[in-house]
Formats: C-alpha cells, structure tokens, sequence
C-alpha cells in the first residue's frame, strides 16, 4: 500500500450550496433555540475576545497568509482556551466574507522540525478540557467570476458548541463581525450579469456561461438578499436549446443583507454539450427566520428566466494522433501552432496572441507546448536537468508525452497600463494552462506517467539508461560491482516513482545502505534500509539529504537498490544465482473447480514475491487480493495483504462493497508441485490447492 510523507488536506466548497441549510420547520427535539440575526460589536484581528462561554474562549491574535497553502489564502490566528471540565467540540458557521456566504473554518495545523507541513481544515475542531492551543480562522473563496475574496474587507459567522463533531450544536452565538479593512466594499452583483429577478425579497442575477471538463455546460449565478429572513433558492429544471437537463446541481442560500455566488450545472444529455445559445431556467424561492427553518416543501415558484448567449466557439486542433480542444474563453486569447514533424517532436505550441503582437520577439507569450517523443528519448531527457520540461503521459505505442513550460515570464504589453489592465487575463491563460496536460490525457485515453527530476533521479536514471556512464552498485555483502549486463529499467523506475522531497533539517540514519557510485562525477547515492525511506546524494564533499514523497510498506527504496544489485552481481559471477523463487511465479488456477487463480511475480526487491488473487462469489461478486510476499523457510509469508468484495455490472465496471488492509497468511509448494494458501481470515477445512497454467 502506498504511504505519503505528508498530506497537505484542501477544502472544497461550493457557495451558497442548498442542501447545507436543511428543511425544517422548526426547532425539534435535541436542536438549540436558534438567536436573532443581531450582530456583536465589530472586532479587530489581534487581541479581540470573539467568544467566551463556559470556560471556553477565542482570541484573535493577528491577521496571516495561510502557510500551507501556496496561494497564500488570509488567515487571522485564534488563540482557544478550554478552562472548564468537559472537552468542547467548537465550530463555525453561518460565515461570509466582505458580505459573500462562503464557508469559514477552523483550521489546526500540523507543524514539525519548525515548519508547517499540513493543516486540518474543518468546520470545528475538539477543544480538550484544560487545554490551550492556537489555531486558524480561514476560509478559501470561490472561483466564481467577479466575486474576489483574496483581501478580507469584513469576516462574520457564528460560533456553536456540542459534545463531540458527531452532535448537533446546542448552542449557537450571535453573528460574530471581525473587521479587517473597512475600505473594502462588498461586490455589486448586478454589474456581473444580466438582473433576471428584482423585487423587494432579492437581487438575482444570471451571469456567464463556461465549460468544465468535468461538470459540462455551466452557468454563473449571483443573489442579493434584501429581506429580513434567510433566502435559499433552487433551481427545478432548466432547457439549453430544447435540451432538457434530468438534473441540476447547485443552489442559492443567504442570510438577510448577504450576497451569495454559485454556478448552476446540468445533467442529462444536457450535460454532453459544449455550449447553448438558449437557456430557460426555473427557479424557486423559500424563506425562512434562518437557515434551519427554511421549509423546502413551501416556496415560490418564480417566473421562468430565459437567457440568450452568443455561440460557443471552440478551438479544435490535431496533430500527431492528438486532438486538443479549447474552450472559448481562452482560444480568443491564444494562438495554437501545430508543426508538421518537428524535430523536437512539438506537436501543439500555444502562446497569447496579445504578448506575441506586442513583444516582437520568438517566444513572446508562450504558455506551453506539448511533445512527443521515444523511450529511448525519455530515458536521455530524464538522465539530465529536465527544468522547463515535465512527462505527464505514456501512450500505446511506447510514446510518452512532455508539457514544456517556459522557466521565465512571456507577458508583454506595449504600455504599462496595458500591463496593468491585462494582467488578470494573462493570470488566467496561465491557470488553464497548468491544467492542459491532465485533461489532454483523459480526452485522448493516455495513460497518466509522470517522474520528478531531482539529483536522486537524474542519476538512477543515469545508471539505468545512459551510455558509456561508470557507476557501480555495493554494499559489504559482495562490493562493488559495475552496473552493467542488467536491464536497470524495472528498478530504476520502481524507485523512480516515489517522488523525493529535499530535507534540510534531518540526518542520515545510522544502519546498513546500498550505494549507488559514480568515480568519474564523484558523485554517491546511499539508500537507507531504515524506514523512512532516505537517500544521501554526496557530491564533490558537500552531502543532501532526500526523502521519498510516497513508498511501498512491503517493499522500500533500499530493497528494491538491493535487487538490482543482486541482479549485476548475479550478471558478474560475482553472487551465485538465486532461483529460490522460480517454483512460485506464474499462473495458478484453482484445483477443484478452477474458479480462483492467482498470479505470482518476482518483485524488484530479493526475496519478495508480488502477488495477486481472485476468487468469485458469484457472477457479479469477486473477492480480489493484492499482497507482497516474503520466503521465510519455504513459505511466501504475507502481512498487510490488502482484499477487496467487489461487484461488477455488465460493463465490467466494478464498485467496492467491503474491504481490508489487514489479511495475512502464507503460500507454500505441497509434495506434488501444487500452490497452497493459508489465509488466516478464511473458514475452510485446509488450505486451498492450485495447480500451474504452465
């Protein structure tokens, strides 16, 4: 199974989302009196006490850029305090920004050696009794065109409180103001699209339309609450062009005075279209004193919206059995080259019209460029600094794909003020094209590859494929041994696919390692046997210390660097030839009925056999097993093997039903050459026999 290093949690959120502000019509049993949409004094972001109620209190302690997270989204520290005897589940809700309902959170960040490497961001977080700690108020906008949340002009929510995260609230505060920058305005929807609804309850507004590779066709919509309840509309049903939609996703909710933003997309075969001209929207709207008492089974049915937009044009470009497809908004912005057989293997080159025309230079504006080119091609490129260049895809040819990028900025514009007034539209081709790769593989069936590039890489890559390169595989066993007469590739990628991240603050581990030396660039790689997966790279004197990002349990770096050692010191005469495993690889079928089979495969490191089973409940019910194996006196002993209870439809598709991470147990060659397995979770009289396909 695989392990990552650390795992930075994000928050999705949509706004205004309807099914998040319930359907009841009043308080029931076990729920709290809700309190008026009155408002606390207006806080500042340090040294504010914002909530103080049964030994539990929250200070601000000063306005921060949240330090996980790259885009750097304002944070305002929070001091908590728990003094009374009961642990505290504290939470936030009912939050907005700058008068926009978004979702605030209460963030716990994870620090270590100093640094903060990842954060909890949730709703609420337990409070121990007696405990002290600081955490984060945080909340992370929307992509919603025209709403930009970036500064925080005025953060308001409401603190509750219960037992535990699983309990609904027994209290909730009034509306809690804090006031970081009162210049800041809150947005003017009606400029962000066509008013459809104007009456003395709310503002709506229907905005753009835009595409998203995953949810289709979508519309922009923006709502003003002008009355004294909470609002929340609904979209029922909606036609693009005579299509009908089977379902809508997305809805409006707001408290009084509050603005909420939200995109509508459909379902259906309204779904498959690219773009619609006509769109007829019906929408219904339902009140109530606040959130948890708008009632969903009495609103009011608005007129039907239509709205007209002009025609969708799409780029659609091909070359080298690829076709890329761009969205409207940006293919107004781009020029897209495809060279006929380029040297370099481009085949789509994508650059911004604008910088092209205005910076009269090769190069200008250049966004991206995909490529293709050979194994062979790969294994060069990847054997040296690959800045600027990044493999996203492999396809059924062998063919792997690159996404190159320039390393400097291409904007230009003539005049500074048209670098001023164009900036946002060069940060948004930007954006898109970060995305380009992924959607580019899943629009043309690749196969998702990727390698990172660090020094670890470029030299395992260096052994495994470049030629006339010296480099020898050790350890005390055998000694040094040329790295020659083996294929390097099933090693060199194994370790290849973990990713390594640069650790400055840690030390090598003490113990055994496999060294991977290069005499002629008196450059060394020692992979730890310990566990956390460590290398040293050591060049010219001056030693880095990495770390693998993700990693097998059964299988490390150091293991598999061993194999590929055994495997050229096999080659060299050096280590006699281990076929200790020989009797166990291959294909196993069950011996009674022939129903389950197994499939066994040497893996990378010595000893360690890979192995995966099946085994059908009925014709829609199949139990599937991955396991790595360990020969310890004659058997293939397993541990953490991992076991699925799938079930499949006609198609072939398959959805999990039960699973584990825990079966274990062992294989083992009977008298007559026969496979038998031991699976200590099973209920059987014997092991279950299985006899080779040949």
């Amino acid at each position: 199974m695989k392990k990552k290093l650390a795992l930075l949690l994000s928050a999705l959120m949509v706004l205004g989302a309807l099914a998040g502000c319930g359907a009841k019509n009043g308080p029931t049993a076990g729920q709290p009196e809700k309190t008026a949409n009155t408002t606390s004094a207006g806080y500042s972001t340090d040294g504010s006490v914002i909530f103080d109620k049964d030994g539990v209190t929250v200070t601000t302690a000063g306005l921060d850029a949240d330090p996980t997270s790259t885009d750097g989204e304002p944070i305002i520290w929070v001091d908590v305090r728990n003094a009374g005897a009961q642990d505290v589940y504290l939470g936030v809700t009912d939050g907005s920004v700058n008068g926009v309902v978004t979702e605030v959170l209460l963030v716990s960040f994870e620090e270590e050696n100093g640094e903060y490497i990842g954060a909890s961001y949730l709703g609420g977080q337990t409070i121990p009794a007696g405990d002290s700690a600081r955490y984060a108020l945080g909340y992370y906008g929307t992509n919603v065109p025209g709403i930009d949340l970036s500064q925080l002009g005025e953060l308001e929510f409401c603190f509750t409180t219960s037992e535990d995260e699983y309990t609904w609230y027994d209290y909730k505060s009034e509306p809690v103001v804090i006031t970081v920058d009162a210049s800041i305005p809150a947005p003017d929807i009606t400029a962000l699209g066509t008013v459809a609804v104007d009456d003395d309850r709310m503002t709506l507004v229907v905005g753009d339309q835009d595409y998203d590779d995953w949810f289709g066709p979508m519309v922009y919509v923006y709502m003003l609450n002008k009355s004294d309840k909470f609002i929340g509309v609904s979209a029922d049903s909606a036609e693009l062009d005579g299509v009908a939609c089977d379902y809508l996703l997305g809805g409006l909710a707001a408290a009084p005075g509050k603005a909420a933003a939200a995109f509508l997309s459909f379902d259906g075969e309204a779904r498959e279209l690219k773009g619609f001209e006509n769109m007829t929207l019906n929408l219904t709207r339902y009140e109530g004193a606040n959130s948890e008492e708008v009632d969903l089974n009495n609103g009011a049915v608005l007129d039907p919206i239509t709205m007209q937009y002009p025609p969708q044009i799409w780029g659609a470009y091909e070359n080298g059995g690829l076709s890329f497809e761009v969205q409207p908004k940006y293919n107004d912005h781009i020029t897209v080259e495809t060279p006929a057989n380029d040297p370099d293997g481009i085949l789509f080159a994508v650059s911004e019209t604008a910088s092209m025309e205005a910076g009269g230079y090769e190069g200008a504006g250049w966004l991206f460029s995909i490529g293709s080119v050979s194994e062979k091609k790969l294994h060069e490129m990847l054997g040296n600094d690959m800045s600027g260049a990044e493999v996203f895809a492999k396809g059924g040819d062998e063919s792997y794909y690159i996404y190159y990028h320039p390393t400097d900025v291409r904007y230009e514009r003539a005049t500074v003020e048209e670098m001023t007034r164009d900036q946002a539209q060069w940060t948004t081709l930007c954006e898109w094209a970060e995305n380009v790769p992924m959607n580019l593989a899943e629009k043309n069936g690749l196969e998702s590859k990727s390698f990172s590039n660090t020094d670890v890489d470029i030299y395992l890559a260096r052994a495994a494929w470049l030629d006339g390169v010296n480099a020898t595989l050790s350890t005390t066993e055998y000694g040094p041994v040329e790295v020659k007469g083996v294929d390097g590739t099933p090693y060199a990628e194994y370790v290849m696919h973990g990713f390594f991240d640069r650790i400055d603050d840690a030390e090598a581990p003490d113990g055994e390692y496999v060294v991977l030396n290069f005499p002629d660039d008196d450059v060394r790689l020692d992979f730890f046997f310990a566990p956390d997966n460590y290398v040293r790279v050591t060049s010219g004197g001056s030693e880095t210390l990495y770390q693998a990002v993700w990693w097998d349990d059964d299988i490390s770096n150091a293991g598999a660097m061993q194999g590929w050692y055994y495997a050229v010191a096999e080659a060299a005469g050096v280590k006699p030839r281990d076929d200790s495993l020989l009797d166990y690889c291959g294909l196993w079928y069950e011996k009674i009925a022939g129903r389950g089979q197994i499939q066994c495969a040497a893996s990378v490191a010595p000893g360690k056999v890979r192995i995966a089973a099946s085994w059908p409940d009925s014709a829609a019910l199949m139990n599937e097993w991955e396991m790595v194996a360990t020969l310890e006196d004659d058997k293939l002993v397993y541990e953490n093997g991992y076991w699925a209870l799938k079930e499949y439809d006609e198609s072939g598709e398959g959805w999990i039903q039960d699973e584990s991470y825990e079966e274990s147990g062992y294989f083992y060659l009977n008298g007559s050459g026969e496979l038998c397995w031991h699976d200590d979770r099973a209920e059987r009289d014997g092991d279950s026999e299985f006899i080779s396909a040949g």
